[in-house]
């Protein structure tokens, strides 16, 4: 990942404090969108987010070692966040409106996407808020990449549908 690695890999697997603060400015935003599409509210997201890098820091070596530092990174939140929701089972799912990357008040875009399967809404959070590409798409969801393509596209063209048919 050439457009923002992760900080000096020595610093992060002896636990530098700087090198984490480092991790947490340049990822925290994409981690929490990434979460909070997953979870459907900021604060379940946020608890994804620090449980996140509570894990990174104790097993920073695998970290630091990682191949796809950016997916990861999106591998990490999206477990926390599954774990997050899971936990909230029990109480009904009320979706926050809109998410760092949706119109703010937009009920119509809510609606359609909160009607969207799962497995599209996930793969839609992870390319427009993680920027993960659809090969890491596939990697974080142990899917082809292909498939990670295709309910993209399912997805979008869903949402177009729901909308009235605009382009």
């Amino acid at each position: 990942m050439t457009d923002d690695p992760l900080p000096d890999r020595r610093a992060l697997a002896e636990g530098r404090a700087e090198a984490f603060a480092e991790l947490y400015d340049r990822h925290a935003a994409r981690m929490l969108a990434v979460a909070r599409a997953i979870t459907g509210r900021t604060a379940d997201a946020e608890d994804a987010v620090h449980q996140t890098f509570l894990e990174l820091y104790r097993s920073r070596g695998a970290l630091a070692s990682a191949r796809d530092e950016r997916a990861y990174l999106v591998r990490a939140v999206r477990h926390s966040a599954l774990r997050v929701r899971a936990r909230r089972r029990d109480e009904p799912m009320e979706r926050e409106p809109a998410t760092p990357r949706e119109p703010e008040g937009d009920p119509e875009l809510e609606h359609a996407l909160a009607s969207l399967p799962a497995e599209q809404r996930e793969v839609l959070a992870l390319k427009l808020d993680g920027e993960l590409t659809f090969e890491q798409i596939g990697a974080v969801l142990a899917i082809p990449a292909n498939t990670a393509a295709s309910r993209y596209r399912y997805a979008l063209e869903k949402l177009r549908a729901l909308r009235g048919g605009g382009g």
